[in-house]
């Protein structure tokens, strides 16, 4: 029993402990462009999936997936979103590389949140990662729109996907 508690409290106070003064006195990197080490990848994004999904409200995407509602997400995927996620064919040099963590690449990693969780993203930001909140840049409307397109990366009707496929000049 005495080895138990000996293990829980180095377990519980002492281990944390040493982790917390190693961060206070700077022996953590604080680069951006250095890789996160796969321990800290898989507890963030555990916890960021669990926050999402705790805090956003499940609600029903309002926008109908037409192609009209496809190609206006697409759009604003491109002018608002891509120079930090990249786009059909190319990751973001700044996204893929300056940022930590690093930005999702969507035309390599299709988001695979549901339509109300990726709202709750775009609207409110996710803090300590450089995106930001678009909640009043753009009308929920708008946000709804990129949702829907986003949400669809995998079943884009032949125009749409033809159209993000070809990139951003067209």
């Amino acid at each position: 029993m005495r080895n138990f508690v000996i293990g829980l409290v180095l377990g519980m106070v002492v281990l944390p402990a040493i982790a917390l003064a190693a961060g206070l006195l700077g022996l953590f990197s604080t680069q951006a462009t250095s890789e996160p080490p796969r321990l800290e990848k898989a507890v963030a994004q555990r916890g960021f999936s669990a926050s999402v999904a705790r805090h956003a409200p499940r609600q029903a995407n309002p926008i109908a997936p037409t192609e009209e509602n496809l190609r206006a997400g697409l759009l604003l995927f491109r002018n608002n979103c891509a120079g930090c996620h990249g786009d059909s064919n190319q990751r973001s040099d700044w996204g893929s590389r300056n940022f930590y963590p690093r930005v999702p690449q969507f035309g390599f990693e299709h988001p695979q949140k549901p339509d109300w969780q990726m709202f709750w993203i775009v609207r409110n930001g996710v803090r300590y990662s450089g995106m930001g909140a678009w909640d009043r840049q753009l009308p929920d409307e708008k946000i709804w729109q990129v949702v829907t397109f986003l949400s669809r990366l995998d079943a884009l009707p032949p125009p749409v996907a033809e159209r993000w496929q070809k990139g951003p000049q067209n």
